[in-house]
């Protein structure tokens, strides 16, 4: 751990990425409040979020092959940099008398999303190139921590702009954020693998069929992208459309008391890592999984039951937040710990001149799942009570769990 205090470029990453996510965590939680506030409808709320498909359908291959050949660095500065005008352009536009409609929303959000996806495929392969190989394990935790960070702070400062200084001046601090953390880029330096640039228009298809050709042949990877949309389907859609729906529609809690919740989560997430260093010293990444997911299935049991007592009146409105919020907060830092573990298993496992377009197949076949996902519990959290979709998210995982006791034996496996 000391060892990354004393990495410079590791740092300015950090405090990068700090910055980055604080912009989309303050964008993200603003918007579904102004949504939610204005339409009043899960459907059109999941809607907002699922149209992100979209984006990475189309860009998810080329993406992938753009992190690899690209000096990524440069790759995330750029893109930082255009996330960040976007951003406080849509907030001025707002300020000058142009309203938000949801078609506007759209139009930004996908335009974010295109800009997250070829990001995030630069992004991946940081670490590798900045830390040593058997500092990965705890580069990577570590750097979650940011999450952890921003998720306290920025609820708390969109839950503010939004409540003090409106929409659209929210946005254009959260453009002013997200241009900073680019910049902090400039002070890194890494020795990118950076394989033909000048011919990556002519080998677009070629690599990102090499991608796939890389995930057919490594059986966990070519198991893990079933696991990876299943998560993806019962996690996200629970949480971003059942849960936030819950709160604000049904209970109808506050701005600061949403945030708030939204808050203690994000202390979960910042603990988490914490956990996942020793966790990942003492037992291989693969051999946590199926119990970890046990755990979440009956974290999501504990949900269904709180607000089934809720809706009949057996749990006033304060018990039901408190104890949501501690079953919330022990799935969501369970979670972090999957995706830490899941994460050390690419970057020591994956060359790094393929990492980037490997994730970028992994994560185009797990985000297909997601507004699937968030349709289906919209329209079922219009027409049915909210325990309903909990209740499949308990029984999905349930599922998950015996998936995941054969499917990532695999990993575990000495190769030949």
């Amino acid at each position: 751990m000391k060892e990354l205090f004393h990495n410079r470029n590791y740092m300015f990453y950090w405090f990068s990425s700090a910055f980055t996510m604080a912009a989309s965590n303050i964008v993200q939680f603003m918007l579904s409040l102004y949504v939610l506030d204005t339409t009043g409808s899960a459907t059109l709320f999941a809607t907002m979020l699922s149209i992100t498909i979209f984006p990475r359908l189309l860009f998810s291959p080329i993406a992938g092959v753009f992190g690899d050949r690209f000096d990524r660095r440069n790759w995330m500065f750029f893109l930082g940099l255009c996330s960040g005008v976007t951003i406080a352009l849509f907030g001025i536009l707002h300020e000058s008398g142009i309203i938000l409609t949801i078609w506007i929303i759209y139009v930004l959000v996908i335009l974010l999303e295109t800009f997250e996806t070829f990001y995030s495929s630069s992004s991946v392969g940081i670490i590798p190139l900045i830390v040593k190989k058997e500092e990965i394990g705890v580069a990577t935790s570590f750097a979650d921590i940011d999450e952890g960070i921003v998720g306290i702070i920025g609820p708390l400062l969109a839950a503010t702009f939004y409540a003090t200084i409106g929409v659209g001046v929210g946005l254009i601090m959260a453009g002013v954020i997200s241009f900073l953390g680019s910049v902090l880029l400039l002070f890194m330096h890494t020795q990118d693998i950076k394989d033909g640039e000048e011919n990556v228009k002519n080998t677009i298809w070629k690599d990102f069929l090499d991608g796939v050709n890389l995930v057919k042949k490594e059986p966990f990877l070519r198991k893990l992208v079933i696991l990876a949309p299943l998560t993806n389907f019962f996690l996200t859609s629970a949480f971003n459309i059942s849960l936030v729906f819950f709160l604000r529609n049904k209970l109808n809690v506050s701005d600061i008391v949403f945030g708030g919740y939204e808050a203690i989560l994000s202390v979960m997430v910042l603990i988490a890592p914490f956990i996942a260093m020793k966790l990942l010293k003492k037992e291989d990444a693969a051999n946590l999984l199926p119990p970890l997911i046990f755990g979440i299935t009956i974290g999501f049991t504990v949900l269904a039951t709180i607000v089934i007592f809720n809706y009949f009146q057996i749990l006033g409105q304060l018990s039901t937040i408190i104890i949501l919020c501690i079953a919330s907060g022990i799935i969501v830092s369970i979670i972090e710990i999957m995706n830490i573990a899941s994460s050390v298993m690419f970057k020591t496992l994956v060359s790094i001149k393929f990492l980037g377009r490997v994730i970028s197949i992994v994560n185009l076949l797990a985000t297909i799942s997601i507004p699937l996902g968030q349709m289906i519990y919209g329209i079922m959290n219009d027409f049915y009570p909210i325990y309903w979709t909990l209740i499949l998210s308990a029984g999905g995982f349930f599922l998950m769990y015996f998936l995941s006791a054969s499917i990532l034996k695999d990993i575990a496996k000495p190769k030949e």
